[in-house]
């Protein structure tokens, strides 16, 4: 990719004024051509097997739309995957395993099928809504979200490990004034690891950092940041990725990690070939 500004950054300071940021519909309605909702819950050939351990711990993921477009991240430090659905959607690269997700409250018929299928494939973990604490996205109360938690999630506790729905870093009645209020409806549920996003200019490095941090540190559990992301210009957020990555990789609250997104013009181009800021999400230790 050329130098300057690539498409991320036209949407902060949107994406967080620290009193509400843009929604994963809008920013993937800018990011690239598909639409940014859960894929239908139509089953599909089982997950790839999870990686084989090669001494490090796995934690780099990606999120994607489209399966092909995941094809340049095997064999280099990402060892994940996730579509926001419960079936991958197409075929992954065998070393990347399939975390599938409950998206929200719409039709989940296939869910039990899909999530059974992919925990014999490999697959160690489930996710939780994505952002319910936003109107865009799965829009659910605390005590919708809970009642779809006992419904699908609970079901499948010991079986994997199950991540909280995914929050936004916005301020109260979202991000963790949302979640708090879950786990208080969700009593007794079994919550394994706590998911949320976050948003924010790469030249804020420090906020992330805190957030991050005190995210792990509230709430005692291991920390999914299943989608981050940052603004600026490209060398700004080659710089933010330099520096964050290590800081992920070494920070032991943080268990998984995927940055936003596989898709077009961001970590790859249209046809999947890998830009400056995916070699480095690749390779940067």
């Amino acid at each position: 990719m050329s130098t300057g500004t690539i498409v991320v950054s036209a949407l902060l300071p949107l994406f967080l004024n620290r009193l509400r940021r843009k929604s994963t519909f809008e920013r993937g309605a800018l990011f690239c051509s598909t639409k940014f909702s859960p894929p239908s819950s139509t089953t599909t050939a089982a997950p790839p097997p999870k990686p084989t351990s090669t001494g490090t711990t796995i934690k780099r993921g990606i999120s994607y739309n489209q399966a092909q477009l995941t094809e340049n991240f095997s064999g280099s430090k990402v060892s994940w995957a996730y579509n926001w659905a419960s079936a991958p959607g197409g075929e992954l690269p065998k070393d990347l395993e399939f975390v599938p997700m409950l998206w929200g409250g719409g039709d989940n018929s296939n869910w039990v099928n899909d999530a059974t299928a992919a925990i014999a494939s490999g697959s160690t973990h489930l996710l939780g809504m994505n952002e319910p604490d936003l109107g865009a996205q799965s829009n659910l109360s605390p005590a919708a979200a809970a009642a779809l938690w006992k419904q699908f999630m609970e079901p499948f506790a010991g079986k994997a490990k199950l991540c909280s729905p995914a929050i936004t870093n916005g301020a109260a009645p979202m991000g963790e004034a949302w979640l708090d209020d879950f786990l208080s409806a969700c009593d007794g549920c079994t919550i394994d690891c706590i998911a949320f996003h976050i948003y924010d200019s790469a030249t804020n490095v420090a906020y992330f950092k805190n957030y991050i941090t005190d995210m792990g540190t509230k709430y005692g559990k291991p920390t999914w940041m299943t989608e981050f992301g940052a603004s600026g210009s490209t060398q700004d957020q080659q710089t933010f990725l330099n520096e964050m990555l290590p800081f992920l990789d070494n920070l032991t609250t943080v268990e998984r990690y995927a940055y936003f997104m596989a898709g077009q013009d961001i970590l790859v181009d249209n046809s999947g070939n890998l830009l400056p800021l995916g070699q480095t999400y690749n390779t940067a230790s």
